[in-house]
């Protein structure tokens, strides 16, 4: 709650002068209308915490958004999460990445999510030295774990060509050649 409060200044779009960023933060991001898939998936995985299925859901309106033709997931075999991507572009073909050696193949990948593991900055690597524009990735917990605060604050400082959303429990890194590199922090 105490996050939330001191965000509020950060809702709706307040503060993001980009015409692009702001359409994502008003029509993806904080889009508060029920989706299509959101009652039969809550359903199907009735396990998830309330975070996990706000979660969830933004990866649906997400994959909606971008309609990737590859999605990796590093770091976490959550049925959920997978459930609620594919329900958001259904033509996506979903990877799990579990070793070292599977993170050549991130290369290229439209879409990904990183949870807290020690392979989340290895599968971010890799995704950014072949990313296309439009691509975008979700790091999962960027203010809950160390490693994935450190990972955070690498990809504020070091890689180029994204824009950045902090939404609290996971941070979006958008890749785009065309864009600035900017940071948004966004009560979410």
């Amino acid at each position: 709650m105490m996050v939330w409060l001191g965000r509020i200044h950060r809702c709706r779009g307040f503060g993001v002068q980009s015409p692009w960023a702001y359409r994502l933060v008003r029509n993806v991001i904080n889009e508060r209308y029920p989706y299509y898939a959101y009652a039969p998936l809550a359903v199907a995985h009735p396990h998830a915490d309330a975070v996990t299925r706000k979660l969830c859901e933004l990866c649906l309106r997400l994959a909606n958004y971008v309609q990737p033709r590859r999605t990796v997931c590093v770091g976490a075999r959550d049925a959920a999460f997978e459930a609620y991507v594919k329900a958001g572009c259904k033509r996506t073909d979903w990877q799990d990445m579990t070793c070292e050696q599977d993170m050549g193949m991130a290369a290229g990948v439209d879409f990904a999510l990183l949870f807290p593991s020690p392979l989340a900055s290895a599968g971010l690597k890799a995704m950014a030295d072949g990313a296309e524009d439009g691509s975008m990735a979700v790091l999962i917990g960027i203010h809950e774990n160390n490693d994935m605060k450190f990972l955070w604050r690498e990809c504020r400082r070091s890689v180029k060509d994204v824009v950045l959303f902090d939404l609290y429990y996971c941070g979006l890194v958008c890749f785009d050649r065309k864009r600035y590199k900017q940071e948004y922090v966004i009560n979410f």
